[in-house]
């Protein structure tokens, strides 16, 4: 029904555009500092951690305490803990009183949807940037140790900008490498001629191709 000159036009007919937006406000949960003896490891989270990153873990959080407040732990309303277990034993293990926590009543299907996503690797580190990287916070006196990161995997990271874990500041620089590949005939001739180089100060590498 159209409305008449000057009336306004009846609210159902109002363009879309500009009708009304109802908007519901969401709260958000809040991090809080809670105590430890109120949380306690989802029983069913798959998630463990070798002993090399968990002291490395430790390590970290007392370089940075407060970025736990940036990635606090999440937990259910029971206290059982989907997301973060690594960081609530490494806090356990320093013998903190409390962590930063997000508390909420969620169902567990959820929770365990949520624990998976958390720790799933979704990206893929680009070795030679983020060994430019490492490089660039060593040289400003970043303790690479601290970032999460095995001696092994810095040492791989690190030689992708042909620099090494240890070298000194002014070694820094790559250094090119020559060798000789030698074809033998079989195993023995192989093992013989390792031998000979060997004897004769050559750095060798056996390789089967």
């Amino acid at each position: 029904m159209k409305s008449l000159p000057g009336q306004a036009p009846e609210p159902s007919l109002l363009p879309v555009s500009r009708a009304r937006k109802i908007t519901r406000k969401v709260e958000e949960p809040a991090v809080e500092s809670v105590p430890l003896e109120r949380l306690h490891p989802a029983p069913w989270n798959p998630r463990t951690i070798k002993d090399e990153r968990f002291q490395n873990l430790g390590r970290s959080i007392q370089a940075d305490p407060d970025f736990l407040w940036r990635r606090p732990i999440l937990a259910t309303a029971d206290g059982a803990i989907y997301a973060g277990n690594m960081r609530y034993r490494a806090a356990q293990h320093l013998g903190m009183a409390t962590v930063p926590a997000v508390v909420e009543d969620i169902p567990e299907q959820l929770a365990k949807e949520r624990a998976l996503r958390d720790n799933h690797q979704w990206g893929d580190w680009q070795d030679e940037q983020l060994g430019e990287l490492l490089f660039g916070l060593r040289t400003d006196g970043a303790d690479l140790e601290l970032l999460g990161f095995t001696d092994k995997e810095l040492a791989k990271l690190l030689d992708e900008v042909g620099v090494g874990v240890g070298e000194a500041e002014d070694e820094f620089a790559y250094h090119e490498q020559f060798g000789v590949t030698v074809i033998c005939k079989d195993a023995s001739e192989q093992e013989r001629v390792y031998d000979e180089l060997r004897g004769k100060g050559y750095d060798c590498r056996v390789v089967v191709v």
